[in-house]
């Protein structure tokens, strides 16, 4: 009924040509409704759509959301599902003449380093939506480039919003507080305004914004109906209770077949990483085990040091975009351990058709017996080198191997480092200081690397859960890990600290939400009579419980 009723506010905005934010707390259905409305304009308006050439647009903020829409809506060809990014550059792309104007407007106000005679080396360039970073002189444009750009053609000709409004009639947003002001404004205030009316919708929740955003609170706007939704149909009742205090302003009410739930708090003497093995030691008598548990460790650093690659972590640190390269695979030596790994997970799980075949992608053919021998004592090195040695060493063993290629990529990566002899700039010396790195760490850590990536193991980030959800939840915290964040004060109330104080809150937020039945944390760091306090009347706990 709460479903339905949400909907029925979302139609009588469309209906009246009136942009509107749902302001979702967890667990609330957030993603259902933006499907229902997305459903209703095809099935109601879909006929209109197809004959004037029109689609719906869904905005997203990752591509795990994007496919899930688009899963969820059977790839309906009258919705275009992508993020922001995409879907701006859908928009100026066309307009390539205005585009190398723009580039040439950044490249002059970049004062440090500009691009000499730009204008001539991109004249016969088409302008490129790139991946990683601003590449100018290829005509290559990164994701702040897109939105600047956006901005600015957007402000410059307005003929752009009435050409996108003749394409999109209507526009909705999801996960809205972790998109910027300034496409926020774009579509409000240049898109909507436009002669033909579209519609705007906004699909979120502003306490969830954990992501850096420069967006201020888009619910007080008074050019968009805000539409609250107070149903919880995930986390127990014991969890939303714990919500609520957090969040007093949002008052979330049970709404499905919600447990009843168990709610826990322990703080480490020692704060020492592993104690979450005591704790979960504790909670098996609440039936919590390592196969219905999350654990959330918050930030990436936090994780690699719970799941044991720090070294790997830091010596991909030293490249530009390097995390996010490792963890997709796309840099040279990463694409190669996955490789590796592959290859291993294969044979140990005596999957052997599979296995023979990634052989047969490096040429190796096993065609008598005495080739079992040869792939028997290979994988008997490779699993020697896994277990005590360094990627140095398996680097060097796949090369004297005729049973695995190392990729090109690898290859041109360290004739690159060969080439430059003197004279070295930052970006040179920074890849010759992660190759260095890289060699020297314990190949072991490449294999905790994949595991936590192949979810292999219980750990998790914060962003590696949004959205998500568990049956159980771990959440260790450690103020001694960042300065941006401290949990301290939020269970004492301290607010002299603002900014910090309601992005740990956040934080903290869409942590706790995770849980389905039972919540739990651990503090590694030390808490003061006042924040153990506070931290037992925000979870409703009767007290906290000491680990080793």
């Amino acid at each position: 009924m709460a479903e339905h009723n949400t909907l029925d506010k979302i139609i009588e905005q469309i209906v009246g040509r009136s942009s509107f934010v749902v302001e979702a707390g967890a667990g609330s259905g957030k993603t259902s409704s933006l499907i229902e409305t997305l459903r209703y304009v095809v099935e109601e308006h879909g006929h209109q759509l197809e004959s004037q050439g029109q689609r719906v647009a869904c905005i997203t903020f990752t591509n795990v959301a994007k496919n899930e829409i688009l899963s969820r809506l059977d790839k309906n060809p009258l919705v275009f599902v992508g993020t922001i990014h995409e879907f701006l550059w859908s928009v100026i792309s066309k307009f390539q003449t205005e585009l190398k104007a723009g580039v040439l407007q950044l490249n002059a106000a970049n004062t440090k380093s500009p691009i000499a005679d730009l204008e001539t080396i991109i004249e016969d360039l088409p302008i490129a939506y790139g991946q990683y970073g601003r590449h100018f002189d290829r005509g290559e444009l990164f994701h702040d480039d897109v939105l600047a750009l956006s901005q600015a053609l957007f402000s410059e000709y307005p003929k752009i919003a009435r050409i996108l409004a003749d394409q999109y009639p209507y526009v909705f947003v999801d996960e809205y507080q972790d998109t910027s002001k300034s496409v926020v404004e774009l579509l409000i205030e240049q898109y909507a305004t436009t002669a033909r009316k579209p519609v705007v919708g906004f699909f979120g929740d502003s306490m969830q914004q954990i992501y850096s955003s420069d967006l201020d609170d888009i619910t007080t706007r008074a050019d968009l109906k805000k539409i609250t939704k107070l149903e919880n149909y995930r986390c127990s009742k014991a969890v939303i209770s714990a919500l609520n205090r957090l969040r007093p302003d949002l008052q979330q009410v049970p709404a499905g077949d919600n447990a009843e739930g168990d709610v826990h708090m322990f703080i480490s003497a020692t704060g020492d990483p592993n104690s979450y093995g005591s704790v979960m030691t504790q909670l098996e008598a609440h039936g919590w085990a390592e196969d219905n548990t999350k654990v959330l460790v918050l930030t990436h650093r936090g994780i690699a040091r719970e799941v044991g690659y720090s070294q790997l972590l830091a010596a991909y640190g030293k490249l530009s975009f390097g995390n996010d390269r490792l963890n997709k695979r796309e840099e040279a030596y990463a694409e190669f351990f996955a490789n590796i790994e592959q290859i291993v997970e294969a044979y140990t799980s005596g999957r052997t058709g599979e296995f023979l075949t990634l052989l047969g992608q490096a040429g190796y053919r096993v065609r008598r017996h005495s080739d079992k021998q040869v792939v028997f004592d290979f994988m008997k090195r490779i699993l020697e080198i896994r277990e005590s040695e360094t990627v140095a060493d398996m680097l060097a063993f796949a090369k004297s191997s005729a049973l695995i290629r190392v990729p090109a990529k690898v290859t041109r990566f360290e004739q690159s480092i060969v080439d430059v002899k003197d004279d070295l700039t930052d970006k040179a010396q920074a890849k010759r200081d992660f190759q260095a790195m890289l060699l020297a760490v314990p190949y072991s850590e490449v294999v905790s690397f994949e595991r936590f990536t192949n979810d292999h193991t219980p750990f998790s980030t914060k962003h590696g859960v949004k959205g998500e959800e568990y049956e159980n939840v771990l959440v260790i915290i450690d103020d001694a890990l960042w300065n941006h964040y401290k949990f301290a004060d939020v269970f004492s109330g301290d607010q002299s600290n603002v900014k910090r104080y309601e992005k740990t809150r956040k934080l903290l937020y869409v942590c706790l939400s995770r849980a389905m039945s039972g919540l739990a944390v651990l503090s590694l760091s030390p808490l003061s009579v006042t924040e153990l306090a506070g931290a037992e009347t925000l979870l409703g706990v009767q007290s906290v419980n000491a680990v080793d």
